[in-house]
């Protein structure tokens, strides 16, 4: 079984990097968590697969992002936290490994014939054999990457990279107490082309029209309660939006959110007013504004959003009156009439609740 596993693995990765600007890096990591004085004694190892693809400007985003590279980064940790005493739980804190997957992109700040400045985001999920800790609290987290560096292109099929990486990891509130994990270090690797580099197209013109969408969608999340442990709300939001396209990878906009919070109902019977509650007061009304950065069909959506409207007189602990919303989504086909994809929704550095979201652009013109 295991040997089978192996051939078609390595079947796979030979066809993955079969053509020209493929690639393959290996790389190892060292790091610290932080904040850095509390967790001094306790250093990070890891090491990175990155499978990729160099970009070469056959679609406008390609061009305009500077030819970025796209894949898959298969990430492990070793965590020598084993003997850290917590003192708010009480209790040991021993980490363990580690075991990381995120698709992530790839772009260069600086990009000259043989050296490139980098920076890389990614998002993916990790799994955490003893997740169950204060820090994280559950075995499946939300994993997040960024970094930056130099890239020194030794020659057609190699370059030596080199970066300085951020990491994150959070269960997203589904369970509590969840304080997250953050890891700062360093970096180094070799990336091999076995194909050589792909051929940067500079002579493609990228005809485009501004363009304004109107959109809703429907975001759908759970979380257990920070106030009464054991007690799980639902989370809904719907959204009607308004965005304008002034450029291939950028636009702006902005709509309304209508949400539900099952928190809310929590909160009552934690100051023993259950008799008090009423169904409107699980909703609430925010405007908000965003800004979008368009990778192809893949969008990333950052929004803030003020409330307007709660009713209810006892609201989750983290509540304030604003949030930020942070979330990625990927348009089907051709004509992108339907999204899917998933955020999260953050109170002043609190994360709310997760959101899986599906949505359609109603109108364009």
């Amino acid at each position: 079984m295991k040997r089978g596993l192996l051939i078609v693995l390595l079947l796979g990765a030979t066809m993955l990097l079969s053509a020209q600007g493929r690639y393959v890096e290996p790389a190892f990591r060292y790091a610290y968590h932080i904040p850095f004085p509390i967790y001094a004694d306790y250093p990070m190892y890891g090491a990175d697969l990155r499978i990729g693809l160099q970009t070469d400007g056959s679609h406008a985003w390609e061009s305009f992002f500077n030819y970025p590279n796209i894949g898959v980064d298969f990430r492990f940790e070793h965590h020598t936290m084993k003997d850290y005493f917590d003192e708010e739980s009480q209790k040991i804190i021993d980490l363990g490994n580690s075991y990381a997957v995120f698709g992530y992109c790839n772009g260069h700040i600086i990009n000259q014939p043989r050296f490139q400045f980098d920076y890389t985001w990614g998002i993916g999920m990790a799994y955490w054999p003893k997740g169950h800790n204060r820090l994280v609290s559950s075995p499946l987290t939300v994993h997040l990457n960024l970094d930056f560096g130099p890239v020194f292109k030794l020659n057609d099929n190699f370059d030596l990279v080199a970066r300085v990486v951020f990491s994150h990891a959070s269960n997203g509130a589904i369970r509590v107490p969840n304080k997250g994990i953050n890891v700062l270090g360093g970096q180094v690797g070799l990336r091999y082309f076995p194909k050589g580099r792909a051929v940067e197209r500079h002579d493609k013109s990228y005809p485009f029209e501004k363009y304004n969408l109107l959109y809703v969608l429907n975001g759908i999340g759970f979380r257990e309660s920070n106030t009464m442990l054991g007690h799980y709300c639902l989370g809904n939001t719907f959204e009607i939006g308004y965005s304008r396209a002034f450029h291939p990878c950028f636009r702006y906009g902005g709509g309304i959110d209508l949400l539900y919070t099952g928190e809310n109902k929590v909160m009552y019977e934690y100051h023993h007013a259950e008799d008090q509650y009423k169904p409107v007061d699980a909703f609430s009304i925010a405007p908000y504004i965003a800004g979008e950065l368009c990778y192809g069909n893949f969008i990333g959506h950052l929004s803030f959003a003020y409330y307007v409207w709660q009713p209810a007189e006892y609201l989750p602990r983290h509540y304030q009156k604003y949030y930020e919303r942070l979330s990625f989504r990927y348009h089907f086909g051709k004509s992108k009439a339907m999204f899917a994809g998933v955020g999260m929704r953050v109170h002043a550095t609190k994360i709310d609740y997760i959101e899986w979201t599906i949505g359609a652009n109603l109108w364009k013109w």
